[in-house]
């Protein structure tokens, strides 16, 4: 359920508060993770969200199980009144980004308005290019898909799996095989090395 009502009371260095409305009859006690849209922090420490006294809001409530700090009702979300309640989080990644509107107030909080962000928000990134480099396929396990190439820059050989060969459905290479391929650091199996993109060479 949701309505619109006032904070009482804001305890900011503990994060939570009293909001008062004629549909929650002593109050609903609220926390700085209920907080969306806009909030006041004190940027000058740990800047914890909250709610100055005297604002009004909107928020979604329900009846707790036990009274919390003295308050029968619990607000989930508070959010300015006439804005949209917050939707819900979407994509495999979600968060809110918080910037602050103004200076300080004469009680040293600032204005702090929310920006949420998700999968859509975040610009891909590229991998970086790895090395590439021209070899030859020391062994090859074609039963298990696996084997090992030597190059000058892969001492010690680098791990290569059959995903990696260039082509489709199931690939495998033949020892003694030239070949070129992409390498990184990043060894498996014992192997300093592991291989990428690994073409044959004609």
């Amino acid at each position: 359920m949701s309505t619109t009502g006032t904070v009482q009371t804001w305890h900011q260095e503990l994060g939570w508060g009293v909001i008062e409305s004629d549909r929650t009859p002593g109050g609903a006690f609220a926390t700085s993770a209920a907080i969306r849209g806009e909030a006041v922090a004190d940027l000058t420490g740990f800047p914890m969200m909250g709610l100055r006294p005297g604002t009004e809001v909107e928020f979604e409530w329900s009846e707790g199980e036990t009274p919390v700090d003295g308050c029968s009702h619990v607000a989930h979300l508070v959010w300015p009144p006439g804005e949209c309640p917050p939707a819900p989080a979407g994509g495999a990644y979600s968060g809110a980004l918080w910037n602050s509107v103004g200076e300080p107030g004469p009680d040293g909080l600032t204005v702090m308005r929310q920006r949420m962000i998700d999968d859509a928000d975040v610009p891909p990134t590229e991998s970086p290019a790895l090395p590439s480099v021209t070899g030859s396929v020391r062994t090859w396990h074609d039963n298990e898909g696996w084997g090992v190439l030597d190059s000058e820059a892969t001492p010690g050989g680098a791990w290569a799996f059959f995903a990696e060969i260039d082509g489709s459905g199931y690939r495998s290479l033949t020892p003694g095989q030239r070949v070129r391929f992409d390498y990184e650091d990043r060894g498996q199996d014992g192997y300093d090395y592991r291989a990428r993109n690994i073409r044959t060479v004609e």
